[in-house]
């Protein structure tokens, strides 16, 4: 057998380690310590993703269990400086196979399980305290306990390693702006999330715009955007609306559903079971069908759409295998399921942005049909298309920067 080897600092103070492959077994080599580990020695092979407090960034990691004892851990993330890891996925991963393989060789009795972190368990608890929470202020005065966590959020925020993010992103956005106005964008920032998340509590209930009384309830909608849905409940063509993270943005999806119109927004749960579910049951209860990522996602979306339903998507984030289109005068790649799916079902389409006003109201507004980009053959251009949206957002963005979410990393 080839030799096959791996370096890796596996922890902060440690010194980097060599692991080599050999015939029978594999060994490891710490500046002038050392050992060693037979393959048929492995009786259980765990695997992984770590994560590190204040990152979101993943790394494999694998835990080798003896039967005569102790364990052996290799990892994808070297330590090469306090805080700072570097990635080798791609040395550890074909190390990683080829170890896995051997060992099943020469002990096919071995166990292959998945694991958990302990931060991973830490925030499956931390979600199931903020699920309890948010159900307990339902019912007093959530608009008090709103003002308490923004009051939280502009003072802990940018004390967080996102904070970094967000401000260079903010002032790739506003080359223009000084420092002082840049940090008074993302004090605002944070006070709208804290803001958006205490609102969860009462979803459902937010939605009171009365056309008879225009102007009474926490909703404000101009008539132009009235005109708009008149239209829509006469017209036959499919119709997708497109929205971004701005205000309290699930009150987008939200106003489908109040205009007596089923909403079927495509979503992509959070990792903690606790949270998917919660946000899953608070989305229904707000009249809206969320439909998560996966192998039959594509399929609900078409039953969804033949139903009558108007499907409901944020499309303001980094895609890696996106469209490239240009936004704030710089290139990045965004989702491109919405157009793709718009383009499928020759759909007519819409945007929808909620706007905070300061009294704790919201105005609603709709902009379209928008006149996409069309290829030679009439169908919608994927590309061009993508573009004339992310113009109408970043003109969203810039009359109220305070409301987006710039902790997405859109320039990478």
């Amino acid at each position: 057998m080839s030799e096959l080897s791996y370096q890796c600092r596996p922890g902060w103070f440690a010194r980097e380690r060599t692991y080599r492959l050999l015939s029978d077994g594999f060994e490891w080599q710490d500046g002038s310590r050392g050992g060693r580990a037979a393959y048929a020695d492995i009786v259980r092979v765990e695997v992984c993703k770590e994560r590190f407090l204040g990152s979101a960034t993943t790394y494999w990691r694998c835990v080798l269990y003896r039967n005569s004892g102790g364990t052996i851990k290799l990892s994808a993330a070297n330590r090469c400086g306090f805080r700072r890891i570097e990635d080798r996925t791609a040395t550890y991963i074909p190390f990683i196979k080829e170890l896995e393989a051997r060992i099943a060789t020469a002990n096919p009795a071995r166990v292959m399980a998945d694991s958990a972190m302990w931060l991973d368990w830490i925030e499956e608890w931390a979600a199931r305290a903020a699920v309890l929470f948010l159900r307990a202020i339902r019912n007093h005065n959530p608009d008090r306990w709103a003002d308490i966590a923004a009051w939280l959020a502009r003072r802990i925020g940018p004390r967080l390693r996102g904070h970094r993010t967000a401000y260079a992103q903010l002032a790739a956005a506003f080359p223009e702006k000084s420092a002082g106005e840049l940090e008074r964008i993302l004090a605002g920032m944070w006070d709208n999330l804290a803001r958006t998340t205490i609102e969860y509590s009462q979803l459902d209930r937010m939605w009171d715009h009365d056309p008879a009384h225009a102007g009474t309830g926490r909703i404000v909608v101009d008539q132009g955007t009235i005109d708009r849905w008149s239209r829509l409940r006469v017209g036959k063509r499919p119709a997708f609306g497109f929205a971004a993270h701005l205000a309290n943005w699930e009150l987008a999806a939200v106003a489908i559903a109040a205009h007596g119109v089923e909403a079927a927004i495509p979503v992509r749960p959070p990792k903690i079971r606790a949270l998917a579910e919660e946000l899953t049951r608070i989305r229904t209860k707000a009249g809206c069908l969320p439909i998560s990522s996966g192998p039959d996602g594509l399929q609900q979306i078409r039953n969804a759409v033949k139903r009558g339903a108007i499907l409901g998507m944020l499309v303001d984030q980094y895609r890696a295998d996106g469209i490239e289109v240009t936004f704030f005068g710089r290139r990045c790649t965004m989702n491109p399921l919405f157009i793709r799916l718009a383009r499928a079902f020759d759909a007519e389409l819409y945007g929808a942005r909620m706007i905070r006003l300061p009294d704790r109201r919201f105005r609603y507004e709709m902009v379209g049909p928008i006149e996409p980009v069309r290829d030679a053959a009439g169908k919608i251009e994927i590309d061009g298309t993508m573009q004339v949206i992310a113009t109408i957002i970043e003109s969203w963005i810039r009359e109220h920067p305070e409301q987006w979410m710039w902790l997405h990393r859109m320039w990478r």
